[in-house]
């Protein structure tokens, strides 16, 4: 069968595809990746095979003015709506200047499958136009269905560019890694996966364990791209000199001139996967991203989470309430505060316990190579059926 993903043009977004990927490469089946050409070389790095659709497109455009966060929290609403319309323009427009190019490859390819993550909606645009099943694969809470009416005006103007009717952006099914405690309830047809980490290539760091505890600070990537600073890192590691800890910045190559002098107890770390770093520490602080969430989870460690955009309030909230972290919000972060939640997130037995609940439970969910070799839970499909089982059984419509 002939499968093909698609990722909006950021490591973040396309990383996640990857473990499933390879377990459908590894069940014989045909993935391409269609992308614009600043992916290719994560594509490449992955084992994957790479069609380049479109061109790059600089979406510095829909940021020009937007503030980080509001200082005043009565101004949050606004600051909200402000960012939903600035994404959602940014998003479809990127979408609308390369779809014709995947469905063009698509069709000429004799696709059988289009497997998107949320906002790739070239991939959703392809399939309906194909009749083919589309799964939608998450990385997340599902912010996107969270936040689908505010954002179906929007993307009615894209579906409509293509002749399309009201599309559900849910696509046939969504592939879900995150622990449903962690998840909203959702009326979908889905289907869970074990998370299974994939942050790029390094070599597995030689540190000795045991000593004095180990956090792990990381700010992602989106916010220095947009905003071109560090400082709330900076803030987060003025917070943590003073305690008993050892601190490990990890940051990217590109963000190594965003920082200034660090305390002594910091030890930097450059574009070292989280997967190979957190293993080896016993706490997290970062700003809320929801794959630096999963992958504490998949570590089973306590996070301290500091959203600002996005899906990152969402997701530090559904954390905090599974016991598995605390949160200070964007507009209230200090050292003071960062200093007291800290040492209160390592001194609390609650949150570890809590946060290795949350392993067990991602860690028990099926690994990817069964969502497409036992079958037998599906509608329409019979045990055992295999991949061209699931496809049949996704054209079947959707049992809500």
């Amino acid at each position: 069968m002939r499968v093909l993903m698609t990722s909006w043009a950021a490591a973040s977004h396309f990383r996640p595809l990857v473990p499933l990927a390879w377990a459908l490469q590894a069940a014989g089946h045909e993935v391409r990746l269609a992308c614009q050409p600043s992916l290719v070389p994560d594509v490449t790095a992955a084992g994957l095979h790479p069609v380049v659709t479109g061109d790059d497109i600089d979406v510095s455009g829909y940021w020009r003015g937007a503030a980080v966060a509001p200082g005043d929290r009565s101004r949050q609403e606004d600051h909200e709506r402000d960012r939903t319309l600035r994404a959602l323009r940014m998003f479809t427009g990127v979408a609308a200047e390369i779809s014709g190019e995947v469905v063009d490859f698509a069709r000429d390819w004799g696709c059988d499958l289009v497997v998107y993550e949320p906002r790739a909606y070239a991939g959703l645009i392809a399939a309906e136009l194909l009749g083919i099943p589309a799964v939608r694969h998450i990385f997340g809470v599902d912010f996107t269905y969270w936040r689908h009416e505010r954002e179906r005006e929007p993307l009615s103007a894209l579906w409509a560019r293509f002749g399309l009717g009201d599309v559900d952006p849910h696509g046939t099914l969504t592939v879900d890694p995150f622990p449903p405690s962690l998840q909203i309830e959702r009326p979908l047809r889905t289907r869970t996966i074990r998370p299974v980490s994939y942050n790029g290539r390094e070599i597995v760091p030689d540190w000795p364990a045991g000593g004095r505890p180990r956090v792990c600070v990381t700010w992602g990537t989106t916010f220095a791209r947009s905003a071109g600073h560090l400082r709330p890192l900076m803030t987060v590691l003025d917070g943590l000199r003073d305690l008993p800890v050892t601190v490990v910045a990890a940051v990217s190559a590109e963000q190594s001139s965003l920082l200034g002098a660090v305390p002594a107890n910091v030890r930097i770390v450059r574009s070292m996967p989280l997967s190979l770093l957190l293993p080896v520490c016993d706490a997290i602080v970062h700003q809320g991203g929801p794959g630096t969430a999963l992958a504490a989870v998949n570590s089973g460690i306590p996070q301290l989470l500091i959203p600002s955009i996005g899906d990152q309030p969402l997701c530090a909230g559904q954390v905090a309430a599974a016991g598995a972290g605390r949160v200070i919000p964007f507009d209230a972060l200090t050292a003071e505060r960062v200093r007291k939640e800290t040492a209160e997130l390592l001194g609390c037995a609650r949150h570890a316990e809590a946060a290795e609940l949350l392993r067990r439970e991602a860690q028990a969910q099926p690994a990817p190579r069964r969502l497409w070799t036992r079958c037998g839970s599906w509608p329409g499909a019979e045990a055992g059926a295999g991949f061209g089982g699931v496809v049949d059984a996704l054209r079947e419509p959707a049992g809500r």
